[in-house]
């Protein structure tokens, strides 16, 4: 299987499609949303229980497309439980389908990018640390 580059995993994200004005969309009329809603559960469940014996084997997914930039939202998986390649693969397609989503809807958000948040292992679960203030 080729490697996708690494830029492009990091290019692109829930079971629900968040714009970055924060509203929460459920699958529309149209085919589209419905696909972004299909396929955040697919992601979800390919990274299923992100169990981890220690810091290492936690890493974090940035999915989505902020119409202001980065990605909506991050999510935490294990390399010991998840495959990397498909992941990205799937979190680039995700981020496509969802930047145009927010064109044909002229989404527009508060322009809040999202900082990359650490990735934990908290009882052993790969988890995402929040923000130090």
């Amino acid at each position: 299987m080729k490697r996708l580059p690494l830029w492009l995993g990091y290019a692109v994200a829930g079971l629900v499609v968040r714009p970055a004005g924060g509203a929460d969309i459920g699958p529309a009329s149209g085919s589209d949303e419905e696909a972004l809603v299909r396929l955040h559960a697919e992601i979800v469940q390919l990274i299923a229980e992100p169990s981890c014996a220690n810091l290492v084997h936690c890493r974090v997914l940035p999915l989505g497309s902020n119409p202001c930039g980065g990605p909506s939202e991050y999510l935490a998986y294990s390399s010991t439980v998840s495959n990397r390649e498909l992941l990205e693969a799937k979190a680039y397609e995700y981020s496509f389908l969802e930047e145009e989503v927010n064109r044909k809807r002229a989404v527009a958000g508060t322009c809040h990018v999202l900082q990359e948040p650490r990735a934990v292992c908290i009882d052993q679960r790969c988890r995402l640390a929040p923000h130090d203030r």
